[in-house]
């Protein structure tokens, strides 16, 4: 298993008990959380103890996202491709940097597919998955555990074979 990756500017590495206060600051902002299907707001130390606890022994699919040693954000592929940036990390290409190693690494491990989704309003989420060569699925009515409201969430599917094709 591995337990880090590196990219042009990231580390990507499972994340540890000592970064459970970034974690809380940044998911815990609603402009982060709102975007997410599976986190409530508001987002307690309580909440990013158990998910460090849990992906610590969840196969090592879920990694902190980090520039140097700061925690920027997370991703992961446990069900389907997912992650999340600070707000104050947007717009400097690290989720589509991220992304682009994880869909790697899923496909270098034998998968035949990887879904992910994103909320129609997302713009920015959708733009790095199909920067990835995702394409759309589905839609379906979604509720954000964050704000209680109800928004189409767009599912969309990448292939080893299309991932392939775009080398």
């Amino acid at each position: 298993m591995t337990d880090h990756m590196t990219t042009e500017r990231l580390t990507l590495r499972v994340p540890r008990t000592e970064d459970a206060a970034a974690i809380t600051s940044m998911v815990g902002d609603l402009d982060v959380s709102r975007w997410l299907t599976r986190i409530p707001h508001p987002y307690a130390l309580q909440d990013a103890q158990e998910f460090i606890s849990h992906v610590a022994v969840g196969g090592g699919n879920t990694f902190a996202i980090c520039v140097g040693t700061q925690v920027v954000g997370c991703i992961g592929t446990e069900a389907q491709l997912g992650y999340w940036l600070g707000k104050n990390h947007w717009g400097r290409g690290y989720a589509s940097e991220a992304a682009h190693a994880m869909v790697q690494r899923h496909f270098a491990r034998g998968h035949a597919e990887l879904q992910s989704g994103y909320f129609v309003e997302n713009a920015a989420s959708r733009h790095v998955l199909e920067k990835l060569g995702f394409v759309r699925t589905s839609q379906e009515q979604s509720r954000s555990p964050a704000t209680g409201d109800c928004h189409v969430l767009q599912r969309m599917v990448l292939t080893q074979n299309m991932w392939k094709a775009q080398a």
